[in-house]
């Protein structure tokens, strides 16, 4: 009998290809799996012993959570399981945070019952130390804790310590340059800076400067206000921003912000830089002083005095020379009338104009409030 061997090699041939491309398919079935995202459990509850509650009842798995020890730089999450254990729906109205680096979002607001949901909380750090409990509370229907609360707690480690965080820069003269310092302790020992930068609202006349200091000592940045400073209060930010190596050997950048605030003078003083109309009534009258004088003895005028920006009709400001020790003074009043059933803020800007040389314009804040009758 004769063997067709072309044929068995051409079977044998196809069959091993066949099972290659099957084992291809496969292999590229099973990295497919592989590369899926698989969904991650969400936590449950076990139900308690016992019936349900008449009408809603809001229960949960635990009241606290702990993040124990964490960086300054990155949010965290954590989930509270919960479930209508009741024998009518359950509606969460609304949820409170005690802060607001802390936000709570339920699942669901409705949950029929026996039907179980989570609330998820995240803490923002950011501008936070050491130990830091918050709490949330959740407003429902429940029959028997309508106002259910619960806490996440932490303890707040900064990758950069700054020391101290707002900087008090003092009485400054305007047309000479200011100075102070601070102290800064990073995580990282590789801690490089790359940026300082003045921000906020006289951000623009504020520098940093980094100084040699000793090893092992905390590390210094001199802060350097402008000569040409505005008149009045100064509000300044100093940003620095750095890159280093964490403990664990992750890669990090990391900025921090110290605050910088005083008050710059020239020739002309006041004794605020705001003008303080404090607890307000609705339909009321009021009047705040402000007096501004010149120590040096030298005769000044005060030429106008506007309101900009007022939030309620009314305010009004007059200029009023008075006598002083301290040499020329004035006394500048804002006044006015409420509106009848106003409630809320109070607010403007109170801009006064004189004929000193580099100090023609003199802006205060005004303040004030209507509070809500109980």
């Amino acid at each position: 009998m004769q063997i067709n061997y072309r044929l068995i090699v051409i079977a044998a041939l196809s069959t091993c290809i066949l099972g290659c491309e099957n084992a291809q398919e496969e292999a590229s079935a099973q990295k497919s799996v592989l590369k899926q995202e698989v969904p991650q459990a969400q936590p449950s509850m076990t139900p308690p012993e016992g019936s349900p509650s008449a009408g809603a009842n809001i229960i949960f798995a635990f009241d606290e959570f702990d993040f124990g020890t964490i960086w300054d730089d990155k949010p965290v999450d954590c989930t509270f399981p919960f479930m209508n254990h009741g024998d009518k729906t359950l509606v969460i109205s609304r949820m409170k945070a005690g802060c607001g680096c802390t936000t709570p979002v339920a699942d669901k607001t409705v949950l029929q019952p026996g039907e179980e949901s989570v609330i998820r909380v995240q803490f923002n750090p950011k501008g936070k130390s050491k130990k830091q409990d918050k709490k949330v509370t959740i407003f429902s229907n429940s029959s028997l804790e309508p106002e259910k609360t619960f806490w996440i707690r932490s303890y707040v480690q900064p990758i950069v310590d700054v020391n101290p965080k707002f900087v008090q820069l003092g009485e400054m003269k305007m047309g000479q340059e200011t100075t102070n310092t601070f102290n800064f302790t990073p995580a990282p020992d590789d801690f490089v800076i790359s940026r300082i930068r003045g921000i906020g609202k006289h951000g623009q006349f504020i520098s940093g400067e980094l100084l040699d200091t000793p090893e092992g000592q905390p590390k210094q940045i001199l802060i350097r206000v402008s000569s040409d400073m505005p008149w009045g209060a100064f509000h300044s930010q100093l940003e620095v921003t750095g890159n280093g190596t964490m403990p664990d050997g992750s890669p990090v950048s990391h900025t921090f912000t110290v605050f910088a605030n005083g008050k710059a003078f020239g020739n002309l003083k006041a004794d605020d830089f705001i003008a303080r109309l404090g607890s307000l009534r609705s339909g009321g009258s009021y009047n705040k002083r402000i007096r501004i004088y010149r120590a040096d003895g030298e005769m000044f005028a005060i030429t106008n005095t506007t309101i900009l920006s007022p939030n309620v009709d009314g305010l009004n400001a007059t200029a009023v020379q008075v006598p002083s020790t301290e040499g020329m003074a004035y006394e500048v009043v804002v006044s006015g009338t409420l509106p009848a059933n106003y409630v809320g803020q109070v607010s403007g800007e109170l801009l006064v104009q004189t004929d000193v040389p580099g100090e023609e314009v003199l802006r205060f804040r005004i303040t004030g409030v209507v509070p809500k009758k109980n």
